[in-house]
C-alpha cells in the first residue's frame, strides 16, 4: 500500500483520482503525526490503554487514606496487571512481589510526576494552582508545612508531597527530611 500512496504522490494532481488519494495519503499523515504528538504531550497514557482508569482509581485511594500507599483487593491487580507492570518498569510505583501475588501489601507511589498526571485527571483544577502558587511563591529561608496546607487547599498530603518533590528536584528549595513531616523551604 505504501509503494501505491508513493507513486500516486508522485504522479499528484495530474490524473484526477490521483488528487484524492493524495488527500488522503495527507490526512492519514496527518492523524500519524497528531497521535505521535499526543504521545510525548501524554506518555503515561500510551504505556496501556487501561492507565488512565487505572490513574483515577489509584487517585480514589490517596484521596480516601491520603497515603502514598495503595492497596487494592486481587480482582483490581488481576485486572489491572499489565498498566500495573507498565507503571512500575517506569519507577512510577514500587511494589513487593511473591509468587503467586502481584503485590504483597500493595504498593507505594515513588514519581512525583504520576501523581501530578492523576490530579491533571482528578483533582479540582483551582485547588491545584492555590497550591501550585503556593509553593512557587515561597520566599527563601521559610518552611512550607503541608499540614497546613491540606488544611487550607484540601488536597491529600501525597500531592503536596509530590510538588514538594518536584520543587526541590528543580533546585528551588529543600524537601523536610524529618520522618512523617512533609514540609518544604524555599531557596530560590
Amino acid at each position: 500500500m505504501d509503494w501505491l500512496l508513493s507513486i500516486v504522490r508522485i504522479a499528484g494532481v495530474s490524473f484526477p483520482v490521483a488528487s484524492s488519494l493524495v488527500q488522503l495519503q495527507t490526512e492519514i499523515d496527518s492523524k500519524k503525526l497528531i497521535e505521535r504528538v499526543r504521545k510525548l504531550e501524554d506518555p503515561i497514557s500510551f504505556l496501556h490503554e487501561d492507565i488512565p482508569e487505572l490513574s483515577r482509581l489509584i487517585y480514589g485511594q490517596i484521596r480516601s487514606t491520603d497515603s502514598p500507599k495503595i492497596a487494592f483487593d486481587s480482582e483490581i491487580y488481576s485486572k489491572f496487571r499489565r498498566p500495573l507492570a507498565a507503571l512500575e518498569k517506569l519507577g512510577c510505583i514500587k511494589g513487593s512481589h511473591a509468587i503467586g501475588a502481584m503485590y504483597v501489601g500493595g504498593f507505594w507511589l515513588s514519581d512525583p510526576t504520576f501523581v501530578m498526571y492523576m490530579c491533571a485527571l482528578e483533582e479540582d483544577k483551582r485547588r491545584m494552582e492555590s497550591l501550585i502558587d503556593l509553593v512557587d511563591k515561597c520566599p527563601e529561608g521559610q518552611w512550607l508545612k503541608g499540614s497546613k496546607i491540606k488544611e487550607q487547599i484540601d488536597v491529600p498530603m501525597p500531592v503536596i508531597a509530590a510538588v514538594f518533590e518536584i520543587y526541590e528536584r528543580k533546585g528551588f528549595g529543600l524537601c523536610s527530611k524529618e520522618v512523617g513531616a512533609t514540609m518544604y523551604m524555599g531557596q530560590a
